[in-house]
């Protein structure tokens, strides 16, 4: 399969199963929220996300008013397949910290040359990035809001490790049916990302991860530079900085399939 064969396959997978929208209504909020509550509070029962706090079963906090959000809709059942949100910053107030900074800036290296001198106008950090449960369908992956495995050595291969990641009750037992499967959700919240990066002139994403969220994203050539040793942001968590050109541009080198279906090929961070 040639290249060019292969952006195709990975954009018409991605058309025909999955549409990014942004959630700049109340009503989209919502559901963004919702699916937060779902996750942190009653399916991960994540330290500090209680159930009690969040009466209304929306899971919100004061990084909401300063971030946009988006949604992944299934296309074929209509269902939320994830959401992901990006903190921005505030205009005029250079000193406003963004969460990872607030956390856990304490334990950042000193020594890293990345961190000076950020254009914190042009910073924004990646959160909320949560996969709904049925749409988390391989052992293991249910116990993760990222729809994380031990084994996160994914191909871009369809068929290979990450052949299926529809619905459980739409998967069909064919081989060749399973080929066809979108790779892995996390892919089309990251054209979501992507694509609010671009939106809102951002050159710097910040990131709070697991480690094995760091590495799934690796898989797919998605990588950030780690400033942080592991630290307890509830859960086990590693601070990350990505020059969001270098992102992109070493996916371009090592996953040009993904670099076009994240930027639209080139429409959004067209930097080569």
């Amino acid at each position: 399969m040639d290249v060019l064969e292969t952006n195709n396959n990975l954009i018409f997978l991605f058309n025909k199963y999955f549409e990014v929208i942004s959630a700049d209504t109340q009503e989209h909020l919502q559901k963004c929220w919702r699916l937060r509550y779902q996750v942190y509070c009653l399916e991960s029962k994540v330290s500090g996300f209680y159930p009690d706090c969040y009466p209304e079963g929306l899971e919100r906090d004061l990084y909401d008013e300063r971030s946009v959000h988006s949604l992944l809709i299934h296309k074929p059942s209509g269902k939320i397949a994830g959401t992901v949100r990006i903190i921005l910053p505030i205009p005029g107030n250079s000193g406003a910290l963004f969460p990872v900074e607030e956390f856990a800036g304490h334990s950042f290296y000193t020594d890293d040359v990345s961190l000076r001198n950020l254009p914190r106008s042009q910073l924004g950090e990646i959160s909320r990035l949560i996969i709904a449960p049925e749409f988390r369908v391989r052992k293991g992956e249910s116990l993760s809001a990222q729809g994380l495995t031990k084994n996160t050595d994914c191909s871009t291969e369809y068929g290979n490790q990450c052949e299926s990641y529809l619905p459980l009750k739409e998967q069909n037992s064919s081989k060749n049916e399973q080929r066809r499967s979108f790779p892995h959700t996390i892919l089309g919240l990251f054209v979501a990302i992507v694509r609010m990066s671009a939106e809102n002139n951002l050159t710097y994403w910040y990131a709070g991860m697991e480690p094995l969220c760091a590495r799934l994203l690796q898989a797919f050539g998605i990588r950030f530079t780690q400033i942080s040793p592991i630290v307890d942001y509830y859960g086990s968590c590693q601070s990350y900085l990505g020059n969001i050109s270098d992102v992109l541009r070493g996916i371009y080198r090592t996953n040009p399939e993904i670099w076009v279906l994240l930027t639209n090929d080139g429409v959004f961070f067209f930097a080569f």
